[in-house]
């Protein structure tokens, strides 16, 4: 097609999303990959997997921005569980130049929604203290590191085997919650990021600072009414967050990346004809950082 190209992937990543949309857990995940016509019978999306990064074939007659053998990545809502894709140019940009491809993979939706949790939903600034619960998974991991970029005091919440890790990608100090509950140590803060939806705004309230933000990956009803009840009722926000692709975002992020601020943190590698096992792997919710699909 004149405004298409077509991407040989070299590499792509596992997000909770896949696994969730493929088990339809929970139910309403079906949604995210199907329709109202396909719900009860088939995913609309047969091939999964969002994330990607590869070399350019070959490009449509009106595609300026990249041309054949240019390394890429970026993310689309469904089919980089493949050898080949065929994408818009909103979809891609250049891959990092100081990653390999499994490395660049791991980038486009945990980096995105990283930085417009921290950036656009919870107005990080330099100097603040802020929290990140879920710190050693796939968006926690770009989490710990971009508010690292904008100058915060970070704490990283994970369990004790991944203590060293969230240590090591930035974060001034971690809490192990298995022995610890964060909301019970007397400490506030600015901005509570909860990439894992294992908490609430009741229970973080007296955990924020006046002004405090804290920002969920729980999106629905009962989350929407919390927020506009705070905003009229205290001056601590709450806000629910689910991000949405955005191809400046994924360039701000490689920024991050060449300028050696952020980097990707990569726990399996799979070949694609293992991407069963992958998913095995990512439903047990322990995974440090990313799943690689290789091709």
């Amino acid at each position: 097609m004149e405004d298409d190209i077509l991407v040989k992937i070299h590499a792509s990543s596992m997000n909770a999303v896949d696994w969730h949309i493929r088990s339809a857990t929970p139910f309403m995940a079906r949604l995210m990959g199907g329709s109202a016509k396909t719900l009860f019978m088939k995913p609309r999306f047969p091939i999964l997997g969002a994330d990607f990064a590869g070399k350019i074939e070959s490009v449509g007659q009106n595609i300026e921005q990249f041309k054949i053998d240019d390394e890429v990545f970026g993310t689309v809502k469904a089919g980089s569980h493949a050898e080949y894709i065929c994408v818009s140019e909103k979809d891609v940009a250049l891959k990092p130049v100081n990653m390999t491809f499994e490395q660049a993979a791991a980038v486009p939706t945990c980096g995105f929604m990283a930085l417009q949790g921290l950036m656009d939903k919870g107005n990080i600034k330099s100097k603040q203290r802020v929290l990140i619960n879920g710190a050693s998974g796939g968006v926690g991991t770009f989490a710990v590191q971009i508010a690292k970029s904008f100058g915060a005091y970070v704490t990283g919440v994970c369990s004790t085997r991944n203590l060293e890790l969230v240590i090591s990608i930035g974060a001034d100090e971690v809490i192990d919650y298995t022995k610890e509950d964060f909301t019970r140590k007397g400490e506030s803060y600015d901005l509570i990021f909860d990439v894992v939806a294992k908490s609430s705004f009741s229970k973080c309230k007296s955990s924020l600072k006046p002004e405090g933000i804290y920002v969920t990956t729980v999106f629905g009803l009962r989350p929407i009414l919390r927020k506009f009840w705070t905003s009229m009722t205290s001056s601590k926000k709450t806000i629910p967050y689910f991000g949405k692709p955005n191809k400046e975002d994924v360039i701000l992020v490689r920024d991050l990346i060449e300028a050696g601020k952020v980097k990707s943190v990569i726990d399996r590698v799979y070949p694609l004809k293992e991407v069963a096992e992958a998913h095995r792997y990512m439903e047990k919710g322990h995974a440090r950082g990313k799943v690689i699909i290789t091709m």
